[in-house]
């Protein structure tokens, strides 16, 4: 829902009486790096990515397959101006830290700006091997149920392999890919949201973990790793920083759910 709200999130984040700060400090993948600030004031921003449904994913959130032909056409406008705001606003950050070289290069594309990387952590004390938990028959994805995550195409190419596939997470989308776990049959199992404790005890028994989307940086590849479990994750965004191809897991090229 809170998509539809995009167009107040500049009036929204531009009301925030920051002027008793000496120092801000954002995290922002959307409006919270455009904060308005004194001149005083040093204003570091952790930047998830440049908004991506209004800059490059456009299709993927509001296509017309995904919302139909009336709202795509009332849409496109009011993204578009939204990706020039966000433009517009870059300057209001005196220093950018990006969670990947992938984002750090979008930041170069979108807002003309240099970023630092500094990659998110994952706690390695709670994920990690378990020498007792035999691995089983089954692939694992963790994740929200959002389009460019790309379940679609783990899906299908469970339903193409015959291995059984388990999904843990909730989302927009999750209506929408039930019944497509349903059509392609029994061996795809929709979980829901779990427990820290419930994710690390499949990540421990998974055949395998799958990243079939494009990701900033993708926090499930690195937990699965940490777990000892191996990655199969598409060629692109932040799985080339993360997963060793051959090594730690497999890196494939093409992103259709026969490769």
């Amino acid at each position: 829902v809170y998509r539809y709200c995009l167009p107040l999130f500049p009036i929204a984040i531009e009301q925030f009486d920051l002027d008793q700060y000496d120092l801000v400090i954002s995290t922002s993948h959307c409006a919270a790096k455009a904060v308005i600030k004194t001149g005083r004031a040093r204003h570091v921003c952790y930047c998830f990515t440049p908004m991506r449904y209004a800059w490059d994913q456009f299709e993927v959130y509001f296509g017309g397959g995904r919302v139909g032909t009336v709202k795509n056409r009332l849409l496109r406008p009011v993204l578009g101006a939204l990706a020039r705001w966000d433009a517009a606003t870059a300057g209001r950050v005196d220093r950018y830290v990006a969670i990947s070289q992938h984002v750090a290069s979008r930041i170069r594309r979108y807002y003309n700006r240099h970023a630092d990387v500094i990659y998110p952590p994952v706690d390695t004390a709670f994920y990690c091997p378990d020498d007792t938990v035999v691995p089983e028959d089954f692939l694992l994805i963790v994740s929200a149920l959002v389009p460019y995550k790309r379940i679609d195409v783990a899906i299908e190419a469970s339903r193409l392999s015959g291995v059984p596939l388990r999904i843990v997470g909730d989302g927009p989308e999750r209506d929408a890919l039930t019944k497509l776990a349903a059509r392609a049959g029994s061996h795809v199992q929709m979980l829901g949201a779990l427990s820290d404790e419930d994710v690390r005890g499949l990540y421990r028994r998974a055949a395998a973990v799958l990243l079939p989307g494009e990701e900033d940086f993708g926090i499930v590849p690195v937990e699965a790793q940490a777990c000892g479990r191996p990655v199969i994750a598409l060629a692109r965004g932040g799985a080339l920083e993360t997963v060793i191809d051959g090594a730690t897991g497999v890196l494939v090229r093409e992103p259709g759910p026969e490769a």
